[in-house]
């Protein structure tokens, strides 16, 4: 009787732990996935970290620690909700319990596999054939920027003065009309832009197609437009290099990397 009871709650309590850590090594990436995954692996990590402070290079050893907490937890479900079952029936929920856990593992990994694929990044022959196709666009963009010369950092939902950053603020405090930032957003479907753009200290300005980030990393891609003909230590990389291709790597796993497009225009994409 005791033994059926310990496999269903080991089964539940392993699997979720297992469905856990997969989804949050496919979709970790994205902060909301990271901040929930990371707290509900917590309890194995800090039971881990009593244990042994320096341990461990394996995730195994946190995993199996998180397996036996759900596992402690389930089972008290499991014993009330099978009181007064006979050996037989409880058979049948062990072996519907198994079931049910390899059904959701599986489901869960493939879903999640699903959305890592929907939600990496573009590759660049992708983004060379958008930037082909909506070069008017982003010429615009441009010349908009540059005339809203105060601006350097409008996307959907927000607008950044060089001279301030809050937000939110007061439509009289933005700098440009309601009716000019509805001309940004037309745009910025149309051309993929997911965060609109941003402009750095040197003037350069950034198309951004696609980002993503948790607590620990992050990464963009985009187009970036180099205003500036004439080399400047403090500019982004293709500004300053200006070859057809580049990559940077910092040591602490930060980097850079572009293409060029046309003359100033650069696909670009960093990392941190």
């Amino acid at each position: 009787m005791l033994r059926y009871r310990v496999y269903t709650a080991l089964l539940v309590g392993m699997g979720f732990t297992v469905l856990v850590f997969l989804v949050l090594m496919s979709l970790g990436i994205n902060l909301g996935v990271a901040v929930v995954g990371v707290s509900m692996l917590t309890p194995g990590m800090d039971l881990v970290g009593i244990i042994s402070p320096n341990c461990c290079a394996s995730p195994l050893p946190m995993l199996a620690a998180n397996g036996f907490v759900y596992s402690a937890a389930v089972f008290i479900v499991v014993w009330f909700s099978t009181k007064g079952l006979q050996t037989q029936r409880l058979r049948r929920v062990a072996h519907l319990a198994a079931l049910t856990v390899v059904i959701a593992v599986a489901l869960g990994w493939a879903s999640a596999r699903a959305l890592e694929w929907f939600w990496s990044a573009p590759s660049d022959d992708s983004l060379m054939k958008q930037f082909n196709k909506h070069r008017g666009d982003l010429e615009t963009l441009v010349s908009m920027a540059e005339t809203d010369s105060s601006m350097n950092r409008i996307a959907d939902d927000f607008i950044w003065r060089k001279d301030t950053v809050a937000w939110p603020r007061p439509e009289s405090q933005w700098g440009i009309t309601a009716d000019r930032w509805n001309d940004y957003r037309k745009l910025f479907r149309k051309v993929g832009l997911s965060d609109g753009f941003s402009e750095d200290d040197q003037g350069d300005i950034y198309f951004i197609s696609y980002t993503a980030g948790s607590v620990v990393s992050g990464m963009s891609k985009g187009f970036v437009y180099c205003r500036k003909t004439e080399s400047s230590p403090n500019a982004f990389l293709p500004c300053t290099e200006r070859h057809l291709s580049g990559k940077h790597e910092g040591a602490e796993g930060n980097g850079s990397e572009y293409r060029q497009l046309a003359e100033h225009w650069y696909l670009y994409s960093d990392w941190d």
